[in-house]
């Protein structure tokens, strides 16, 4: 057994979960940019990371719901937005939104995860309050 933490702070603004391989920017799209998003600009944001080389990087993408979920940490609390409770790594920065959006998506609607119960259900892609956790694989030169 590895003496590895699950959730590794890389210290470049990312953190790898050792268990899944998948590195996640420790900060999700309201903390970048100070704006919710429908999944449409959640999107455009992603891509928007691709195009100016992200923490270094040009191959973020929207996460799956599953991989979304694996995030979900009930036995680690950080506080998001407005003090609410987050079941995140502690890895993760405080002060982002209560969830992320995930794939897969149709012409309606794109799974959201929530970080505050763990629950992942179809919204409306017009939903104006979200945000995305970026996530990329370990090891792509990107």
């Amino acid at each position: 057994m590895s003496d590895k933490p699950r959730f590794e702070d890389l210290g470049d603004g990312t953190a790898k979960d050792n268990e899944t391989g998948l590195i996640w920017s420790r900060k999700d799209s309201f903390q970048i940019v100070q704006d919710w998003f429908n999944f449409d600009e959640a999107m455009a944001f992603i891509d928007d990371c691709n195009r100016k080389d992200f923490l270094g990087f040009h191959d973020w993408r929207i996460p799956e719901a599953d991989e979304a979920l694996k995030i979900y940490c009930p036995e680690s609390c950080i506080k998001g937005r407005s003090n609410v409770d987050l079941y995140l790594p502690s890895v993760m920065e405080p002060g982002g939104g209560t969830g992320s959006w995930g794939l897969p998506f149709d012409q309606q609607a794109a799974f959201y995860i929530s970080y505050q119960t763990g629950n992942s259900q179809h919204f409306d892609k017009d939903y104006s309050q979200g945000v995305v956790r970026p996530v990329r694989l370990w090891g792509d030169e990107g």
